[in-house]
């Protein structure tokens, strides 16, 4: 097993997602912290004593109907695991990787009980041409509405899902799905094409596809899967810029609060474009840019990263304390101040989306470089 096999296996099991097969092939890669990028240091602790202690909790893992994903009992997991992928990172062993480092974590996340602030959900509300509104999170299953030859239903996935009945009549009809902060929610859209909306994002399209091309509009952070047709290329358009497809995979990631926008490519190929120019994306590549006047620059995209949200956890790749926060706000639906200086304050790691806010910060803070103070839904930082 290669370095990269070995951290996208675990990457893997922080999700949740490994088979027991995967799990049985992790615990018994034991000399998995021998790797030669990431030597073993003497600040990390005593490595048989760490070695050993990890590998015990992926046997309670593998043990036959055991609780999967991130369930309450099995924080201590979680946040352990989460923590091995942050130690892998050089520069950051002497935070993370001590035998007291469960123990620190603990005590860090017991300091912030998160006032009942609770992770995001699947919520959004759906605007009509006609300006009507559905809530989307109150909504039962089912037919939605139906007009104008397109039905519109509710799935018990959680997906709003367009059917065209027939030809539409002549003009274009235009919806927006928008999503709250703490919120999220999935549509397939009439041509199949389906999205994926993370929180404070919305996405504005025509019920049918007619004329030559499928344009959508999009604020916020959007995953798409477009369904291929040759004969109407799929534009998206954010802030000024525009994005041309034929089929495929990628995310739009456009908040306002962003000093840049930012596209990442999956599978396919897509071209975005703006006053300055075009560039033309390959699978793994990430096009940065601010507004139409802003000039594109592209860059080797981190996937796994690049749609975390999508899959249910936070990725931070040598990510400043303001970007994680920010994210933070828009899932937990808080507000966050910051008082002192947070240069350098950098941090690597993953956690699910789905643990309380208090999970978050309390692993964070173990590394005693940051520090948090909640008050009601207010987060305050400082060094």
């Amino acid at each position: 097993m290669t370095t990269e096999e070995y951290l996208l296996l675990y990457e893997k099991f922080l999700a949740g997602n490994c088979t027991e097969e995967e799990k049985e092939l992790l615990a018994g890669y034991l000399d998995g912290f021998e790797l030669e990028e990431h030597p073993w240091k003497g600040e990390m602790g005593n490595k048989e004593q760490v070695r050993t202690e990890i590998y015990n909790r992926l046997q309670e893992e593998i043990k036959p109907a055991k609780r999967v994903l991130w369930m309450p009992a099995a924080r201590r997991i979680a946040a352990v695991a989460a923590i091995l992928l942050i130690v892998l990172t050089a520069g950051l062993y002497r935070f993370f990787f001590h035998p007291s480092s469960q123990i620190s974590i603990e005590k860090k996340i017991a300091q912030h009980p998160g006032n009942g602030i609770k992770p995001g959900n699947n919520q959004a509300v759906l605007t009509l041409a006609d300006g009507s509104e559905i809530v989307l999170d109150s909504t039962k299953n089912g037919l939605l509405t139906s007009k104008n030859g397109v039905e519109i239903k509710q799935t018990q996935k959680g997906q709003v899902l367009y059917t065209c009945l027939q030809p539409a009549s002549r003009g274009v009809s235009w919806n927006t799905i928008s999503t709250p902060v703490g919120g999220q929610y999935q549509i397939v859209l009439g041509d199949g094409t389906r999205a994926w909306l993370n929180a404070a994002s919305s996405l504005r399209f025509p019920i049918t596809f007619e004329g030559a091309e499928r344009a959508v509009e999009v604020n916020g952070e959007v995953y798409f899967e477009v369904a291929q047709d040759r004969s109407k290329p799929f534009r998206v358009s954010f802030n000024g810029n525009t994005i041309a497809v034929l089929g495929t995979h990628f995310n739009v990631m456009a908040y306002h609060d962003e000093a840049k926008s930012k596209v990442t490519l999956l599978e396919g190929a897509i071209r975005i474009s703006n006053h300055t120019g075009q560039h033309l994306l390959k699978p793994g590549m990430q096009a940065l840019v601010g507004d139409s006047n802003s000039n594109i620059t592209t860059r080797k995209a981190n996937l796994e990263e690049a749609v975390a949200w999508k899959n249910g956890y936070f990725i931070f790749d040598n990510e400043n304390i303001q970007s994680i926060m920010r994210k933070v706000a828009r899932w937990y639906n808080v507000t966050v101040t910051y008082q002192g200086d947070m240069t350098g304050k950098e941090f690597t790691g993953t956690v699910s989306r789905f643990e309380n806010v208090s999970e978050v910060l309390g692993m964070l803070e173990a590394t005693e470089i940051i520090h948090f103070n909640l008050q009601g839904s207010n987060i305050k930082v400082t060094p």
